[in-house]
């Protein structure tokens, strides 16, 4: 690697041809930088300085003598490019010619190589998604690709020159000024994506994204950068809508079986990547097989988005799913959504799948269990069903499994049952629930068994559709008569049941009128096109304590009926019990200990609480010392009184210094745990052990 201080005018004029390699992010420079550039080149000028820097550039030669690869530096070297070709058209179209610069040299000297036996002869040859928009900026303005950045940064630029005090000459002038620092990996030894990571360390311009597709891209050769660029990356792109690290979030979630942190997919992938290639070194083609897996997952990825299988019933599963916007079940439901393409899964059982997930993320919904556990649920939940297929003997459907693995998970992870379910509907305030689910609720309770469903969901979101309290908010003189003397009790009691809640097509201003007028004016009750929402109060006389009750219970009724509570034969062949998900609530009073995994699959065995509690204290210590530390300093009372910098009978070394207190309940130890992982800021399911009841 060397590097030396070049003018960037100098830089192009020696170029024959700069390549953007396909892996590199689209240009992406705004107006507000473009905007940075001129006015630096005018202060240039005014201020009668010699040089400007201008940044870093970082090239490698390319497979063929004359080519020169950007490794870094291509949006300024694109706007160098774009500002000398505005200059040179505006020149062209105006017909100006000044002493030291024409047209003809500014086209000859930067912007074209002749001697090219390319088909294109630009100098510069930005990214596929790029090349086309500056192509035709060398043609007819009336074919520009004016929604391309590229096309828009030399319509500015292209602007300026009209209104600049600076002539062409001068503005040439400071373009000649600009410094660059330009480091030529010349040596087997330069590792292009290692200096690339280098320098953007701070990247807050790049996305993960961007990030592995330079990782899997740079260090190939060109010819095979747009092989895996043109025949699975772009096409990935497409499949995704761009959302490529939430695609990658959610492979990475399936195959690890943890979710990354999103700030840190590209960190995960990698180490994921070397993992893979390091198990199939000896394998031909492992990049471009694994690229064919990538492509597979997509489409599947794509099914999610769009929902766009051949199976209607499936699509209408995975448009709640997005609505309700469930993104931990993604990945599981990626995984099986691959298997149906793949023929291993038929429609029939995907439909039982599905229906299984759907009531299990439907009752916790309804009963307002937390939430935190289901990462890892989902996560782990594809690789447990394979586990378990190649367990059984005989004809065990997935479905079967799914239905045993989800009716096994515990405390707040659990199956709600049919009283919970009833009991949350009974008691709970449907009203002030997320918008998005109580829709998702009311959508599942009109449309359910119906060949043609209303489309609740955009009816909504286009105020088509709002949510009423068949009782309203305020009571008129009219509804505290109808209601009785107790008027103010019933109210209080039922105002917010969803017996209460119903959907009108009918305007907002309508709801505190008396019920027989809601009941009868246009898009009223009686008019309404939603039969079992709006079924009880289109019939009944009156509407109070009973009426709300009998509707209430009916969409009880009716709910156990949507979102099953399941029942399987399955009994898996070993009687090892499943891992529990630690979720910060958990005593496991009455339990001992086998073993437990903590921040990754290795299993430790253990025969005590007291040792698991050690252990991990230790696994903390080792990742960062320095909030024991503090702990131990402090010495106070609750968590910081079970460390300390000082050795005592009843406490255990956790390293040299810092001792732990152990000699507590059970209890106190998992409470213990969960506040030193908020310290640590790590999920509370990172923690699974293996229990036997006492």
């Amino acid at each position: 690697m060397e590097g030396n201080v070049r003018y960037i005018s100098e830089y192009l004029r020696g170029a024959p041809k700069l390549i953007i390699p396909v892996y590199q992010r689209n240009y992406d420079w705004q107006k507000e930088n473009c905007k940075r550039l001129i006015d630096d080149l005018v202060s240039l000028h005014e201020e009668g300085k010699q040089t400007h820097f201008f940044g870093s550039i970082v090239v490698k030669p390319g497979d063929y003598s004359q080519d020169i690869v950007i490794i870094d530096g291509q949006q300024r070297i694109t706007t160098i490019s774009l500002l000398i070709l505005a200059m040179k058209n505006y020149m062209m179209e105006h017909n100006i010619t000044q002493q030291t610069i024409n047209p003809y040299n500014l086209n000859d000297s930067f912007l074209i190589n002749s001697f090219s036996n390319d088909a294109d002869k630009q100098k510069l040859k930005p990214n596929p998604r790029d090349f086309e928009a500056y192509k035709r900026l060398y043609s007819d303005p009336r074919t520009h690709i004016q929604t391309s950045n590229i096309t828009i940064n030399y319509d500015y630029f292209y602007q300026q020159l009209g209104t600049l005090h600076l002539t062409l000459e001068e503005l040439f002038q400071s373009i000649n000024k600009l410094q660059v620092m330009v480091v030529n990996l010349n040596s087997p030894d330069d590792d292009p994506q290692l200096i690339f990571e280098s320098l953007n360390s701070t990247g807050v311009d790049l996305t993960n994204a961007d990030k592995i597709r330079n990782f899997l891209l740079m260090n190939e050769d060109q010819s095979s950068q747009q092989e895996l660029f043109n025949n699975y990356w772009q096409p990935i792109e497409e499949r995704t809508h761009l959302k490529m690290s939430d695609f990658f979030k959610d492979y990475l979630t399936l195959k690890e079986g943890k979710t990354p942190v999103i700030a840190k997919v590209y960190e995960a992938f990698a180490d994921f990547y070397n993992k893979l290639e390091h198990k199939n070194e000896k394998k031909p083609d492992v990049k471009k097989e694994f690229f064919k897996e990538l492509a597979e997952y997509s489409i599947a990825y794509e099914h999610t988005l769009k929902s766009n299988t051949n199976n209607k019933e499936i699509n209408e599963f995975l448009k709640r799913i997005e609505e309700i916007n469930v993104t931990v079940a993604k990945p599981f439901i990626l995984a099986i959504l691959k298997d149906y393409s793949d023929g291993k899964m038929d429609a029939e059982e995907i439909i039982r799948i599905f229906r299984l997930v759907e009531s299990y993320i439907a009752r916790r919904l309804i009963t307002a269990l937390p939430s935190n556990t289901l990462n890892k649920i989902f996560a782990t939940l594809y690789k447990d069903l394979r586990k378990h297929m190649t367990k059984t003997e005989g004809n065990v459907a997935e479905s079967e499994i799914i239905a045993y693995l989800l009716l096994s998970k515990t405390s707040t992870g659990r199956f709600p049952d049919d009283r919970e379910v009833e009991e949350s509907l009974k008691s709970r305030n449907m009203y002030n629930i997320s918008p998005k689910i109580r829709t998702y609720i009311f959508e599942r309770l009109e449309n359910h068994g119906h060949v043609e469903n209303l489309n609740i969901f955009e009816g909504v979101q286009n105020q088509d559709y709002s949510v009423e309290h068949i009782m309203p908010q305020t009571l008129s003189s009219e509804w505290k008569k109808e209601l009785g003397e107790n008027h103010e009790e019933l109210h209080d009691l039922y105002l917010n049941s969803i017996g209460n809640l119903t959907l009108t097509g009918y305007n907002s201003k309508y709801s505190n009128r008396p019920f027989r007028e809601k009941q009868n004016i246009e898009k009223g009750f009686k008019d309404s096109h939603f039969a079992f929402l709006n079924r009880l109060p289109a019939v009944s006389e009156s509407w109070g304590e009973a009426e709300i009750i009998r509707r209430r219970n009916d969409i009880i009724k009716r709910s156990l009926d949507i979102w099953k509570y399941p029942d399987t034969t399955y009994e898996p062949i070993s009687t090892k019990q499943e891992m529990v998900i630690f979720d910060g609530t958990q005593t496991f009073k009455n339990y001992y200990i086998k073993g437990y995994t903590f921040l990754d699959d290795n299993y430790v065995p253990i025969d005590t609480w007291k040792a698991m509690m050690i252990e991990i204290v230790k696994s903390l210590a080792e990742k960062n010392v320095n909030p024991l530390l503090e702990l131990a300093k402090l010495n106070q009372s609750g968590l910081d009184l079970i460390f300390s910098t000082e050795p005592h009978e009843e406490r255990v070394e956790i390293i040299p210094g810092i001792y732990m207190y152990v000699s507590y309940s059970n209890s106190a130890k998992m409470k213990y745990l969960m506040e030193l992982f908020d310290i640590y800021e790590i999920d509370y399911e990172e923690l699974t052990v293996d229990i036997i009841r006492d």
